[in-house]
């Protein structure tokens, strides 16, 4: 069963904005070093929705291939229909993944119970584990938000195990109210980059989907929460407070680029380049925000 810190990896470009491999993998090995529990591509703190549907097939296949069952791989998709969702599982199951990370096709609001009917004959036909992703902080997915009852109706109707990632405002008081519909069946992750991963925890997390560069900081963490040491994860996250919310308090895209400067000092890759559109980034902000950096213990951390 899936639990811990299984971070999304950002998909590295050069600077004309084509796929690092190299970068890829080299950011994928930073991260197993690291002692992550789990690794995840083609989220959106991959760009995935700025990639072709030959590019997602690209990075995982880089991803499969580097990772070599090592540990669990979970794959997003963003399917737009159950038939494109199904042929996605179908082509992506020869990876073995330990889950597909699941959007709902937000393109039309046909109402809750066509997401509902959506995951359960994803489940039922795709043969595959699934990770249902809410994302209401994203205006393209803000009306494919369900309740509580509606996310437990989609875990007891589907045949395979079912997920939730709860990210976004309010995430900490779905995860309650969907744990005290599912009891020990509620497997939910954290996400936003960690902004609320201890009140996320004391809801029932069984762990955080963040993205990269300083997970240390979520696994120390992690450590101290499953020995029962509530106050030393506390301590722990705090420690990190400043480095998460210059990373993922002002916007995806800005966390985006920050990600990727902060691996481009530490030599993981070559190019922080992030494709367009974007928002606008200032590299004036680096210094200050390297100082945040190179106060804390971490592995991309210069003394």
């Amino acid at each position: 069963m899936l639990q811990g810190i299984a971070p999304i990896l950002f998909t590295p470009f050069d600077d004309s904005g084509a796929i690092d491999a190299v970068g890829l993998r080299k950011v994928l090995r930073f991260e197993i070093d690291g002692g992550v529990h789990a690794i995840g591509i083609n989220g959106f703190a991959s760009e995935a929705y700025k990639l072709s549907d030959a590019e997602r097939r690209e990075t995982v296949a880089i991803v499969a291939s580097e990772l070599a069952g090592a540990l669990p791989l979970i794959i997003g998709i963003a399917p737009n229909s159950l038939e494109s969702a199904l042929e996605q599982a179908r082509a992506l199951a020869r990876y073995q993944p330990a889950a597909l990370m699941a959007l709902p096709p937000a393109t039309m609001d046909n109402g809750s119970q066509s997401f509902v009917d959506f995951y359960v004959e994803l489940s039922r036909g795709g043969g595959l584990p699934l990770i249902i992703q809410q994302a209401p902080h994203i205006p393209m997915y803000r009306h494919t938000e369900l309740s509580a009852a509606a996310l437990a109706e989609i875990a007891y109707r589907s045949p395979a195990r079912t997920y939730f990632k709860l990210e976004g405002p309010g995430s900490a008081a779905k995860m309650s109210a969907l744990a005290a519909l599912l009891g020990a069946e509620a497997c939910m992750f954290g996400g936003g980059g960690g902004i609320s991963a201890l009140a996320e925890l004391r809801s029932g997390a069984s762990g955080l989907i963040p993205g990269v560069g300083f997970n240390e900081i979520f696994l120390a963490a992690w450590a101290c929460w499953t020995r029962g040491d509530e106050a030393g994860a506390a301590s722990r996250i705090a420690s990190g407070a400043d480095l998460v919310r210059a990373v993922s308090g002002s916007g995806h895209e800005h966390s985006l680029h920050l990600r990727k400067q902060l691996l481009k000092r530490h030599g993981s890759i070559s190019s922080a380049y992030v494709r367009q559109p974007t928002s606008r980034f200032d590299e004036a902000i680096l210094p200050a925000f390297f100082a945040i950096v190179d106060g804390l213990d971490l592995r991309v951390s210069q003394r």
